[in-house]
């Protein structure tokens, strides 16, 4: 709901999430469509494109570790 924007409660729980994959050395994807406001939060949180779909794109988020691993081959 947009008056609910802006007050962190999305950011708090996709926080939880991120902590959560990132103990787990797992990565998070989410469908989102290309002009939802809440993109930027997802940028933010580091959250890259991965795909795109047309109207809508999947974006990726990897912990640090995963992204280690990914980069020594």
């Amino acid at each position: 709901m947009p008056e609910q924007r802006g007050h962190g409660i999305g950011f708090s729980v996709l926080n939880k999430i991120l902590a959560d994959a990132a103990n787990q050395n797992l990565p998070v994807t989410i469908h989102v469509e290309r002009f939802n406001p809440a993109l930027r939060l997802y940028e933010r949180l580091g959250f890259c494109l991965a795909e795109d779909k047309g109207v809508y794109i999947l974006m990726e988020w990897k912990p640090a570790l995963l992204e280690q691993n990914a980069h020594a081959g």
